[in-house]
């Protein structure tokens, strides 16, 4: 049950609560006594009411615990890194988002490849998007971007009808293991790696970027 759904039980339930509150004091004279069926009327309200704020901070709790769940965490600005490096790039496997066919890393040696993990959960990745995508269509012929995401695959395609990527849309099974330098790249996105034509990777930026800082890294190793 997703937290939308709960927080909607939580307030009907508390509505439903006052209601019954006020049928059960409304017009009575302050000097009467209360008789059982009043007392056990105005004990399940307050239960009903209280059960619903539990509920709701269950739900809450559900709504915060989504993004984890998903596999990963959003890369805050305090968190940003951009480290020169110089290792040659593992070779692991990736599936084409839309014909899922399967390709490997090094199938791209001779073009300068940013691989970019990020995920339809992470409003960081999708800024990035735009620029990649800019990026991708002016370096057609020298760069390819390799847009990695290990959600579900119907996910992806859907989300490509609202937002599409110009880039090359790839998928890597939750929970497979990277090799290094990649291992961990789905912990906190965005994260890219930029490779030259060589297939040495050069660079490891943390966080998402713009256009002119992406352009700024490759167009030397192009």
């Amino acid at each position: 049950m997703n937290a939308t759904v709960i927080y909607g039980m939580g307030i009907v339930m508390i509505v439903v609560g006052l209601v019954f509150l006020r049928m059960l004091h409304s017009g009575r004279d302050p000097e009467a006594s209360r008789d059982s069926m009043e007392w056990i009327g105005t004990v399940l309200s307050v239960l009903l009411i209280v059960s619903a704020i539990g509920l709701m901070v269950v739900g809450r709790q559900a709504d915060q615990a989504a993004i984890p769940g998903q596999g990963g965490q959003v890369a805050t600005e305090s968190a940003f890194q951009d480290a020169i490096i110089e290792v040659e790039a593992s070779d692991f496997m990736l599936s084409d988002v839309h014909s899922q066919q399967e390709s490997n890393l090094s199938d791209y040696e001779g073009k300068v490849v940013i691989l970019n993990f990020w995920a339809t959960w992470c409003a960081p990745c999708l800024d990035e998007i735009p620029d990649l995508n800019r990026l991708q269509r002016e370096y057609a012929d020298d760069l390819v971007i390799l847009s990695v995401s290990d959600e579900d695959r119907q996910l992806l395609v859907d989300f490509e009808q609202q937002l599409p990527l110009e880039t090359h849309s790839k998928r890597v099974a939750m929970g497979v293991e990277l090799p290094p330098p990649f291992a961990g790249a789905f912990v906190i996105r965005p994260s890219s790696f930029i490779i030259d034509r060589e297939g040495v990777v050069r660079r490891y930026l943390l966080g998402n970027r713009n256009y002119s800082f992406f352009k700024k890294a490759v167009v030397p190793l192009i």
